[in-house]
């Protein structure tokens, strides 16, 4: 091959090639060359890590001859994910306190393949109640698979005395290590959670929808098919075990009843029980604990499979709620109040008592036996919003602002973004968001350098629930290359970010 000459070009927008010429003179039979001069290309600061860069090689030689190579190469950036957090100092519990000072030490890890170098971050909080005194914190060099905390250079942070217990301040973490800056996010209740779900039940939907829609109206909790180990750190737990013949039963003052009975008798907790035979069968015949006592609840028969309408009582916080049973429905126990126990729902058809409230002085609980997750939202105040409200509200559990008793029809009671699935992402991403009010909406997706890739809306939308996909590619129709980007949703009074990965 003589007079040999070669041509390097690309389209990737993370690349930018400064020579892309080169000569190889002749080149014998069987032998080979080395480029001269040597090609040379510079990749973008924010190109994500595992992104391939495809280059077309054109060959010439004096005979017109022309042969073409694709070759290839992989870029490794750092890729830092938030782990965890933890509150260390202050009184020493663990928990960020209201009116408390404190440290937070949060754990991060390089998920990507190269090593990030001296990470500096800076602290940022989108709440009214927090207070930042030391927004600075070092990592050092985090490898491929390594995690670090800040613990020797730690954020330090002030909750304001009239922080509402239970509130989820948010936060952002910026880090930096060289050309890389990212955005971790997370939350950090102050004071005690809301709420635990324990949810035992072997059709756990009842529990995963109370979850789903106490966090809609912005109660801050866990949940978790295990009773959690350390029930101080929550002001109430709701236990859904479930109906005949998929319940599970509570052992008679085994670990779990000696610790439900504390939370509530020595540290003025609050509790929900739901059950089919958790109040008259259990107790009798499956050795069972008899909550009864503890639940002002007088369990009168052994029920059969005949739970009809739910309707609320007057002059209760159930007053005027009536809803259709879509739940599980065999055996369901019949309850009434006893003690400073007060009847709240009646079976409408058959017309027996299935839900207590009581008001025990040092500690509240409710107690049904339907389950509340699977009734059917009806119109005004009878859905499982306003009833699991309503309930939080008895509790003594109030959140910040508070919900608007007039807003639990059916319709969003705030707005907020849910959340982005599944993420990591291959080629479609599932953004979902809810609007409490009509008003403008903006719906985008930015890339790390914070240019905009796609408008997904910008229109007036009315309140109500919304799910949008993203299908990878830009406004112009092309998929765009694998990596980190921020999906962020804007109305009149709320902005909010969320990050995405894309994987190919």
């Amino acid at each position: 091959a003589n007079g040999v000459y070669g041509l390097l070009s690309e389209s990737n927008p993370y690349v930018t090639i400064s020579i892309d010429s080169a000569w190889y003179g002749n080149i014998a039979q069987n032998d080979s060359a080395l480029s001269n001069p040597y090609y040379r290309f510079a990749v973008a600061g924010n190109c994500p890590n595992g992104h391939v860069i495809s280059f077309d090689l054109e060959f010439h030689d004096n005979n017109n001859s022309t042969w073409i190579s694709h070759p290839s190469v992989t870029v490794y950036a750092p890729v830092l994910t938030y782990q965890s957090v933890s509150v260390v100092g202050g009184n020493g519990n663990g928990i960020l306190d209201p009116g408390e000072t404190a440290n937070l030490v949060v754990t991060i890890k390089n998920e990507g393949g190269a090593t990030a170098s001296n990470v500096t971050s800076t602290l940022t909080t989108s709440s009214p109640f927090i207070t930042i005194n030391d927004n600075s914190g070092n990592y050092g060099t985090i490898a491929p698979g390594n995690q670090a905390n800040n613990s020797a250079d730690p954020y330090t942070v002030t909750a304001s005395g009239t922080t509402p217990t239970g509130h989820a301040a948010g936060f952002s973490v910026i880090v930096n290590s060289g050309y890389y800056c990212d955005t971790l996010a997370f939350t950090l209740v102050v004071g005690r959670k809301h709420y635990y779900i324990w949810n035992p039940d072997p059709t756990p939907a009842p529990g995963q929808n109370m979850h789903t829609i106490l966090g809609a109206l912005g109660y801050s909790g866990d949940y978790g098919t295990t009773l959690a180990s350390d029930l101080s750190l929550y002001q109430a737990v709701l236990i859904c075990v479930g109906v005949f013949s998929n319940n599970y039963i509570i052992s008679s003052n085994g670990a779990a009843a000696t610790a439900i009975t504390n939370f509530l008798q020595n540290s003025n907790g609050r509790a929900y029980l739901e059950g089919g035979d958790v109040w008259y069968w259990d107790p009798r015949y499956q050795n069972g604990h008899d909550f009864g006592p503890l639940f002002g609840v007088n369990a009168t028969a052994d029920g059969s499979a005949d739970m009809g309408p739910v309707n609320g009582r007057t002059g209760t916080f159930t007053n005027g709620m009536n809803f259709a049973y879509g739940g599980e429905n065999s055996f369901m126990d019949r309850i009434s109040p006893t003690g400073t126990g007060f009847l709240i729902f009646r079976d409408g058809n058959n017309n027996y008592d299935c839900g207590v409230a009581n008001n025990a002085g040092t500690y509240r609980t409710v107690g049904t036996s339907f389950e509340l997750g699977l009734l059917t939202d009806g119109t005004g105040v009878s859905t499982r919003a306003a009833l699991l409200d309503s309930i939080m509200k008895f509790f003594g559990i109030v959140i910040n602002p508070g919900v608007e008793e007039g807003k639990l029809a059916g319709l969003p009671l705030r707005t907020q973004f849910q959340g982005v699935f599944p993420n990591p992402a291959g080629e479609r991403l599932r953004i979902s968001y809810q609007l409490a009010e009509r008003g403008l909406v903006k719906l985008a997706l930015y890339d790390v350098s914070g240019r905009m890739v796609r408008a997904l809306a910008e229109a007036v939308y009315d309140p109500g629930y919304y799910h949008m996909v993203w299908d990878a590619r830009d406004d112009q129709g092309r998929l765009v290359p694998a990596g980190v980007y921020f999906v962020r949703l804007e109305t009149d009074q709320y902005c909010h970010s969320e990050k995405a990965i894309l994987m190919r």
